[in-house]
């Protein structure tokens, strides 16, 4: 398997594997063997619908993240596997770096203004991830995407970055990871959205419970003076075991990267020697505000929608009320905090003439988030909101719709 990353000719060819020695083989003790039998034993479905997770050093990753308790491990293990298997991500080719971005360009457009990007593998064998926080333009993205859509790409890329690392680990015979940079150069406190903010600090839960015990180190650079402002507002979201993995570097932050990623792997910018046609911030994304001349054809969800949205008219990306459904042709559901209310389709006859059924749905909140998800039940749980043996047609997500209404379809 060939790991790459987008490159020039100019490129170094070591960006993304160091001659410095590897660690040793991962050992497992007999006591861990035991609790990965266990584990094993307990999600079987899961693991045939994924046998990609079904080796040892996998599992044991998601025991060393909860702590060896297997009880609490398997809801979200079985939760994780059945959501990457509903996306499809199975199916996907993520061999590469530039495989990987490529899938989670299409997901949606105005997110390819979101800054940062895969970079390469670090000294020590870990996917290394920059993150350009500091050119973050919230507002303008968030009223061009799906709250969904933010989701589906993290997704999408953390399975893909995992998809690497499984591979490595079985040819290395020991545990890898990831390292992440944030550069937080340009942030300033008037770009804090709050409602962007909690929509981002939500989407890390659970990409901290989906993929657990990933990360090896995470360094902050260029950080701005209200530092301890802003780490008030993101600790909560942060596991305590991804806490301790956090450095926040002085002005010797370039010398620290180079001590502990490699300057192989590090574009100029970021004090390394690699090169590229670009410039010093290589193929890194930049970000910015999300132009507001994008187009795309606005997502037709069924019939009621077509009587909105004629044929195939041009809506800019930013949310246009005026396209909403209307009211008279919606039905208002209630759910109170932490309960849960489903709408129950059946279906039922004969199929359609082309064959197949589709399920759409369009939907907004008045305030606050909810938890979306359709499940297909099996026959005698119709009428049970939520069960264990429920096939996950679209996962469980905690959506809000400040910004733009959430629609989608399935067949």
């Amino acid at each position: 398997m060939s790991v790459s990353s987008r490159k020039s000719s100019k490129d170094s060819k070591k960006s993304e594997e160091s001659k410095d020695s590897k660690p040793e083989r991962t050992e497992i003790s007999d006591a861990d063997k035991a609790l990965i039998e266990e584990l094993r034993g307990k999600i079987k479905r899961e693991l045939d619908l994924l046998p990609a997770y079904n080796d040892d050093i996998s599992l044991l990753r998601w025991l060393v993240g909860w702590d060896r308790k297997v009880d609490v491990v398997v809801p979200k293990i079985k939760f994780s596997l059945r959501s990457i298997y509903a996306l499809g991500l199975h199916k996907e080719d993520f061999s590469t770096l530039d495989k990987i971005t490529d899938y989670c360009d299409a997901c949606s457009v105005p997110l390819q203004w979101l800054p940062g990007s895969l970079v390469g593998i670090d000294k020590d064998g870990n996917v290394l991830s920059l993150q350009m926080i500091g050119r973050l333009d919230a507002p303008s993205l968030m009223v061009c995407t799906r709250n969904s859509d933010l989701y589906r790409m993290r997704i999408a890329e953390s399975e893909g970055v995992m998809s690497i690392i499984r591979e490595r680990e079985r040819a290395e015979g020991r545990q890898l990871g990831t390292s992440v940079i944030f550069d937080l150069d340009g942030m300033s406190m008037s770009m804090v959205d709050t409602v962007a903010l909690k929509t981002i600090m939500t989407m890390l839960s659970q990409l901290q419970e989906m993929f657990p015990d990933v990360l090896r180190k995470i360094f902050v650079i260029n950080v701005p003076n209200f530092i301890q402002l802003l780490w008030s507002l993101i600790v909560p979201a942060l596991a305590k075991q991804t806490q301790q993995k956090i450095e926040i570097l002085g002005d010797n932050w370039k010398d620290r990267l180079k001590e502990a990623i490699g300057d192989e792997v590090l574009f100029e910018r970021w004090g390394g020697t690699r090169k590229h046609e670009k410039g010093e911030y290589g193929f890194v994304r930049q970000g910015g505000k999300a132009p507001a001349h994008l187009k795309q054809r606005y997502p037709l969800v069924g019939p009621a929608a077509r009587e909105v949205v004629i044929g195939n008219r041009q809506f800019s990306f930013r949310y246009d009320k005026a396209n909403d459904i209307p009211d008279a042709k919606l039905t208002s559901l209630k759910v109170s905090a932490r309960n849960t209310a489903f709408v129950p389709i059946v279906v039922d006859g004969p199929a359609p003439t082309s064959g197949k059924r589709r399920l759409y749905w369009w939907w907004r909140v008045d305030s606050g988030d909810v938890g979306f998800s359709v499940l297909r039940a099996g026959e005698g749980r119709e009428g049970v909101a939520e069960h264990d043996d429920d096939d996950v047609v679209q996962p469980r997500w905690r959506l809000q719709t400040v910004y733009v209404p959430e629609d989608g379809e399935v067949g």
